[in-house]
């Protein structure tokens, strides 16, 4: 008895973690269903085992539900990673007016990965929230920790950016045959042409080999 109930709750949890979406439920109402029977058997004949079988699959299958509730949150919080940027002052930094916002980033099978081979693109919007037009400027993105399997487009100078005006701004992002599971951390600023530069937002994107 105890050899099947550990081969069984074993496969629940290996059914469980392959994340697969509207199977949770249905799989832990079928363990629990099988489980609840064998112990219903085991004390209560005939109708025990059915009635072990019904508790157990009503239990399974509010395990099952609470499985799936969750990869549904983490999927959420995985696709608006991107639009997470927080402000990291950098040093001597001179420049203010400047703010970066609306971070947007597409890929093109929309799964919110960078994976290797593929063109992506992440785009935000230069702000002059100052009372002057600032000239000479050029937008900054970078990958704070070195990655050889990302490539980032050059950046393209903005001539002139009016007071209270902001100006959309992308950049290419592709990966390369030397990408690999996991994260890219990425910092994004602005300089202008004495090299000062202006308070950065940092995002983490995953990447796929």
């Amino acid at each position: 008895m105890k050899k099947v109930i550990l081969t069984l709750t074993t496969a629940a949890m290996m059914l469980t973690s392959c994340g697969t979406m509207g199977l949770g439920t249905s799989m832990g109402a079928m363990v629990g269903g099988t489980l609840g029977s064998i112990a219903g058997d085991a004390t209560g004949g005939r109708y025990g085992s059915s009635l072990g079988g019904m508790v157990g699959s009503i239990a399974g299958m509010a395990v099952g539900a609470a499985i799936e509730e969750q990869q549904i949150r983490n999927k959420m919080e995985k696709a608006t990673r991107a639009a997470s940027a927080v402000v990291q002052p950098l040093q001597d930094t001179a420049m203010t007016g400047i703010d970066l916002t609306n971070f947007i980033y597409t890929d093109s099978n929309n799964n919110d990965t960078i994976e290797a081979g593929e063109k992506c693109q992440i785009s935000f919007d230069v702000e002059n929230n100052g009372d002057k037009a600032i000239t000479d400027i050029t937008p900054i993105l970078e990958l704070i920790d070195e990655n050889k399997g990302i490539k980032i487009g050059n950046p393209t100078k903005i001539s002139k950016l009016s007071a209270h005006s902001k100006v959309t701004y992308s950049v290419p992002v592709n990966g390369t045959s030397h990408l690999k599971d996991g994260e890219a951390d990425f910092r994004a600023y602005v300089i202008d042409s004495n090299g000062n530069a202006s308070e950065s937002r940092e995002f983490t994107l995953p990447t796929k080999k």
